[in-house]
C-alpha cells in the first residue's frame, strides 16, 4: 500500500482518497474496462478478482469474481448507477458473502497536480452491518494496488 492513501470511517460511510500518477482519463479507463480491473484489482498475497463483466454504462449489470488466498471463491455485483466519463462512476455493491446487503460505491475523478485525485465513498451500510469493517480493511488495498497499476502500467 501506498503512503498516499487515506480511508476512513465517519458514521456508516467509508471515504476514501488517494492521488494517481495518471490523468483522468486512464484512471476511468482502468475503473471500467474489465481486462484492466483484473490486471490491478487483487494481490495473490491478500484476493484476486477475475472474470469481471462491466460496461460502463447506466443501468447495466456488473459482476467480477473473488478468490481468496485460501481458494475460496465468492463474487460481487451490482448495477452501474452512474457514470460521467473521466469524471465519475457509481454502482451498487452487492458482495455473495456473509448475506450481505447491497451498499454503494462511487469513485470521483479530479484532474490535479500532473495527475488524478480519487476520491471513493462507500454507503448504505446499515447501523448492525459487520460488512463495514471488512470493507474499511479492504479498500486501503484496493487504493493502493490501484496506485501501484497506475504507476507500472504502459502509459497509453
Amino acid at each position: 500500500m501506498t503512503d498516499a492513501v487515506r480511508v476512513e470511517v465517519a458514521g456508516l460511510v467509508i471515504d476514501g482518497e488517494v492521488w494517481l500518477a495518471a490523468s483522468p482519463q486512464r484512471v476511468f479507463r482502468a475503473l471500467t474496462t474489465p481486462g484492466l480491473l483484473e490486471a490491478w484489482w487483487g494481490d495473490d498475497a491478500v484476493y484476486t478478482t477475475h472474470d469481471w463483466r462491466l460496461q460502463a454504462d447506466e443501468g447495466s449489470a456488473w459482476r467480477c469474481e473473488v478468490r481468496l488466498r485460501n481458494g475460496r471463491r465468492h463474487h460481487i455485483e451490482g448495477t452501474v448507477l452512474e457514470v460521467v466519463p473521466e469524471r465519475r462512476l457509481r454502482l451498487s455493491w452487492r458482495p455473495s458473502w456473509g448475506g450481505l446487503p447491497a451498499t454503494e460505491v462511487s469513485f470521483e475523478l479530479e484532474a490535479r497536480r500532473g495527475g488524478t485525485r480519487l476520491t471513493l465513498r462507500h454507503s448504505g451500510f446499515q447501523p448492525d452491518f459487520s460488512g463495514l469493517e471488512t470493507h474499511r480493511v479492504g479498500w486501503p488495498w484496493v487504493l493502493g494496488w490501484l496506485a501501484r497499476g497506475m504507476d507500472t502500467e504502459e502509459r497509453p
